[in-house]
């Protein structure tokens, strides 16, 4: 059996000094049996630095373009443009990380992450990719927008990096159909409110991520993270919702391959 990485930031691995280079990486997703990684990026020159970095190996590692709500105010004048065009790539399965982060923003910003966020889900729509959501202090805004997205077809998305702790705000995102993506976050001694609420996720909306190399699991006292702490984080769930260790990695394979049509 193999595992699945749903979120990851390559680039920071490799130029963080984590890996020498990705055929290092490539290496070690072998070495730990991780099939597939999903390369996430922020910026539309992260995605170029992304693609210049896996363009020329063969693996199983596949791309997410986007533009991180924290970074729209950088935003330049053909970055629409190539959002789109780089949503045509066979590679890229996903759209994001976008969505809302209202931390110390004011509201200048908020109407321009909100226009960002809604182009986003426009092409995820239009050329059938899910979207890679990012919710930071939000949820109301994040909901009545989905909400509105939702009665289109092909509309599908993650809740990255799960973190509210309300129960109705779960369902919420449930009802609208959402997978919601775990990760190490459920390890901090902090979180026990969020512990609980991994409780009430269902199985088959369930998705695990490291976030890696940021969020590093508080066990065993890591210095950080990477794509093979995806482990941890599944014993953490399998422990929180005492089911089989086994049944959650067959659960986010199978939810993994389904979401993103491979």
């Amino acid at each position: 059996m193999y595992l699945i990485d749903t979120h990851c930031h390559i680039d920071k691995l490799i130029y963080n000094g984590l890996f020498k280079n990705i055929s290092e990486l490539i290496f070690f997703l072998k070495k730990n049996n991780i099939k597939y990684l999903l390369a996430i990026s922020t910026s539309i020159s992260n995605f170029f630095c992304i693609l210049s970095l896996t363009s020329y190996i063969k693996s199983n590692i596949k791309l997410s373009c986007g533009i991180h709500p924290l970074y729209v105010n950088k935003i330049k004048s053909d970055d629409i443009y190539y959002l789109k065009k780089f949503l045509l790539y066979k590679n890229v399965i996903a759209i994001g990380e976008c969505g809302l982060d209202y931390k110390n923003v004011n509201e200048n910003i908020k109407k321009l992450q909100i226009y960002i966020f809604e182009k986003h889900l426009i092409y995820s729509i239009k050329y059938k990719k899910p979207c890679i959501i990012h919710s930071r202090f939000s949820e109301n805004d994040l909901l009545d927008i989905i909400k509105y997205y939702k009665k289109f077809n092909n509309f599908n998305a993650i809740i990255h990096c799960y973190s509210y702790y309300n129960k109705k705000i779960l369902y919420e995102f449930l009802n609208l159909g959402l997978y919601i993506s775990i990760s190490g976050l459920i390890t901090f001694k902090n979180m026990y409110l969020l512990r609980n609420i991994i409780k009430y996720i269902p199985l088959n909306r369930l998705l695990v991520e490291t976030d890696s190399p940021y969020l590093c699991p508080k066990i065993n006292k890591f210095k950080y993270n990477d794509p093979s702490k995806i482990i941890f984080i599944i014993k953490e769930i399998s422990y929180i919702k005492k089911i089989s260790f086994y049944k959650i990695i067959k659960n986010n394979i199978k939810n993994f391959l389904r979401l993103f049509n491979i």
